[in-house]
């Protein structure tokens, strides 16, 4: 029998952003928004939002699973709280970026989710976003010969209902949707992906440890 050792596995992105004023959806002039502009508050920009799921193996090429779970545990953080309602050994973790104009300047907020919670950037947190940043990391620097994506998730529940939490991919895209999973597994798009979350995360906490 031959044993394949995988490491992380079925990594799977979703990348989108929205440009308001490239867009043209909020148009100050347009009388159906004036009264939203007449009020005071920001005025938004740019939307961003960058997902990885994988499945956490422990195995020849590193305990990525337990790894986590400890991870979580030196950040006083339960894994009951944290654990994916698809399965078990899933790490979903969505990073989402707002721009905004306000009082004459652009500002930005981030929020980091692990598996539909969000997670502060403060300093008892700092072992699960090291995991957090090691994984994304080794993602984005695996080689694409070495990405395993198995057949039988690709149709599973698992995929369809793991990646949008609440929503079915299998309802969303119909006959498209075996494609669209291909697509959303495509080696070289998930390691584009995971390396912008990895600049994100490394300018966030940049910011965190220089304040």
């Amino acid at each position: 029998m031959q044993v394949t050792f995988t490491g992380i596995k079925n990594v799977g992105f979703i990348k989108t952003s929205f440009n308001y004023a490239k867009q043209s959806v909020i148009n100050a002039n347009d009388p159906s928004w004036q009264k939203i502009f007449q009020m005071e508050g920001p005025d938004f920009q740019i939307d961003e939002w960058y997902l990885l799921n994988m499945q956490l193996t422990d195995d020849f090429n590193g305990k990525h699973y337990t790894e986590f779970k400890k991870a979580l545990k030196k950040s006083d953080l339960s894994f009951a709280d944290f654990k994916n309602p698809i399965n078990n050994n899933f790490l979903n973790t969505l990073f989402y970026r707002e721009f905004y104009k306000e009082n004459g300047k652009v500002l930005k907020d981030t929020v980091f989710s692990i598996n539909d919670r969000d997670i502060m950037i403060e300093d008892k947190n700092l072992p699960i976003l090291s995991f957090l940043a090691r994984t994304i990391r080794e993602i984005a620097q695996k080689p694409k010969e070495k990405f395993v994506v198995s057949e039988e998730y690709l149709n599973s529940d698992n995929l369809s209902k793991g990646i949008c939490f609440g929503d079915d991919l299998k309802k969303i895209f119909g006959k498209n949707y075996y494609d669209e999973a291909k697509r959303m597994h495509e080696p070289l798009e998930v390691k584009n992906c995971a390396q912008k979350m990895d600049d994100i995360m490394h300018m966030e906490m940049m910011d965190y440890f220089n304040r």
